[in-house]
């Protein structure tokens, strides 16, 4: 069930968890979205490994060796 919100004189669109769920079920069997997040998942993982490698670990800090 879809319920309309009016606040400060503009209206809202507020979705319940089961509508919330199709949308998501709709999307997942979109291959052109699927792809899209796939593609999006990727640029911001390489993103992460490439700041990770460049700072030589998380938050600027390497690695200790164990002796």
């Amino acid at each position: 069930m879809i319920v309309e919100q009016t606040l400060n004189s503009e209206t809202q669109i507020v979705f319940t968890r089961s509508d919330k769920l199709e949308v998501l079920r709709t999307r997942i069997n979109d291959e052109n979205y699927l792809n899209a997040a796939i593609q999006r998942l990727a640029l911001v993982m390489s993103n992460e490994l490439m700041e990770i490698s460049k700072e030589g670990g998380r938050n600027g800090r390497q690695r200790k060796k164990r002796k």
